[in-house]
């Protein structure tokens, strides 16, 4: 029970509107609108590390991470035409030579890459009719569906390492019809290719999380932040919420923003516990947890172009993603088990060498930065309870869900939730309305033809030919002995 005293000083002691936890880009972004719309409410922020902006990382040799959006990540583009922080269109110097792809060697490769082609397309299409929103299914997994549609062992790697980035797991344990609201979400499977695998020239674009980050907090001045504050127990009451932190300090506020992934907020004890759907472990009990280790890697020349390569470079095992960031600097992730991280940079640099040759084993520098996959399996929270409001690209986001643009939208949303219960009639239809991203994501008219024609490919096709080629063989033979 807790300790009457203590909540009664803190009441009158600690006491402010809004607390948010976590000072990544959405709790940020939600302590920037609420300030923007009533300067007069106070808003507190808890960080557990010891600085701003989560996953966003910039060292000397750029964004470790390769922070790179498109125009249709319409949340995140708005916020930094708003701050004028400069951007530009990625340009390779070497776009224009091969890419390296492991699926791209054997004497099917050919054939691989085609009905992997038609397998995309058709998700594209079928993607059109699984808007989000829907109850959550509990049919097929799209490990079943990659292994019924493709019938390359290399375009179904392709593909279950697809699934497992963009959704934080394996492809065993998500469903199809989950996997196709998060394409719908994030403008198409094919954009989310481009933005995490291909990264295609020209139409992406980049900008500087150092000065976005500088920006936000010039903007959040008058915001206290609070670091290395992690929070253990939170307990709500019919007028407020006492947090208790790493520090052993309370705090009391109106509401409170969870802006954290949301395997953090399964390790806070909440008093009264959460709902039983909220209790529900995000992640299969018996699924691997994946961590990822982005890197940047600088050489005195860009050995990969030597080589006659743009510097595309994707392998299945170890998954391994890899692009020209700089004329000699080298980016890319790569997804492993928990507990290698200091043996990332041996195994990237000999995997590269294996292809660009033995200079690549030798960097001027090498640069990591590794976190948690976040996993996207679950609906987005997007209402409250209570007082607690969800919030962070994975938990909550439904524009862009996973990527920058999902944390601009969820942190928008989340101070829209926190201005209702603190100032519900300063709340417009414009605040609501900006939270919005359906008319920004492109959509293509799909008929149910084209859809139909769309499942042919070369495993169903080849299977079925050769059923009703030996069923009329048999028929045949079976006629001429009568």
């Amino acid at each position: 029970m807790v300790n009457e005293s203590i909540t009664k000083r803190t009441k009158q002691n600690n006491k402010i509107d809004v607390l948010i936890v976590g000072a990544g880009l959405s709790g940020l972004i939600s302590a920037l609108k609420i300030t923007q719309t009533e300067p007069s409410l106070q808003v507190r922020i808890l960080e557990t590390s010891n600085r701003v902006g989560g996953q966003l990382n910039q060292v000397s040799l750029g964004e470790i991470g390769a922070k790179w959006i498109s125009e249709d990540q319409c949340h995140i583009y708005r916020l930094i035409n708003s701050l004028k922080v400069p951007m530009h269109k990625r340009n390779s110097l070497s776009s224009h030579l091969k890419s390296y792809k492991e699926m791209n060697e054997g004497i099917f490769s050919v054939l691989a890459n085609y009905e992997l082609k038609r397998y995309i397309h058709e998700l594209e299409l079928k993607m059109e009719f699984f808007k989000p929103g829907f109850v959550k299914c509990k049919g097929y997994s799209m490990q079943q569906h990659i292994h019924n549609r493709l019938f390359f062992n290399s375009s179904r790697k392709y593909m279950l390492n697809l699934v497992l980035v963009i959704c934080g797991t394996e492809a065993k344990y998500i469903s199809f019809k989950d996997f196709m609201s998060i394409c719908y979400t994030s403008g198409g499977l094919r954009r989310l290719i481009d933005l995490i695998i291909e990264v295609p020239n020209y139409s992406l674009i980049e900008f500087s999380s150092k000065d976005l980050l500088y920006k936000l907090l010039q903007h959040l001045q008058n915001i206290e932040i609070l670091y290395e504050r992690k929070v253990i127990a939170i307990n709500q009451y019919r007028d407020f919420v006492e947090v208790r932190d790493s520090s052993n300090e309370y705090h009391v506020a109106e509401a409170i923003i969870l802006a954290i992934p949301w395997n953090f907020s399964q390790e806070i004890y909440f008093r009264p516990p959460l709902p039983l759907e909220l209790q529900t472990p995000p992640s299969p009990v018996d699924s691997e947890k994946y961590i990822v280790t982005s890197f940047l890697a600088s050489y005195t020349e860009g050995y990969w172009r030597l080589k006659g390569f743009s510097g595309c470079y994707i392998k299945h095992e170890p998954l391994l993603i890899a692009q020209e960031y700089r004329p000699t600097v080298y980016a890319g992730f790569m997804i492993h088990e928990e507990g290698i991280e200091p043996l990332v940079k041996s195994i990237v640099l000999h995997e590269f060498a294996k292809i660009f040759g033995e200079e690549m084993l030798v960097p001027r520098e090498f640069q990591q930065h590794s976190y948690e996959l976040n996993y996207l399996g679950h609906l987005p929270l997007t209402t409250p309870w209570n007082r607690i409001i969800w919030s962070s690209s994975a938990a909550s986001g439904t524009c862009y869900r996973g990527r920058l643009g999902g944390a601009v939208q969820s942190g928008l949303r989340a101070a829209v939730n926190a201005l209702l219960m603190c100032r519900p009639q300063i709340v417009t239809w414009q605040d609501i309305a900006e939270v919005q991203c359906h008319s920004y994501l492109r959509r293509r008219e799909t008929t149910w033809s084209s859809v139909f024609l769309s499942t042919f490919n070369l495993y169903n096709v080849s299977t079925y030919t050769i059923f009703i080629s030996g069923l009329v063989l048999i028929l045949t033979k079976a006629y001429k002995k009568h």
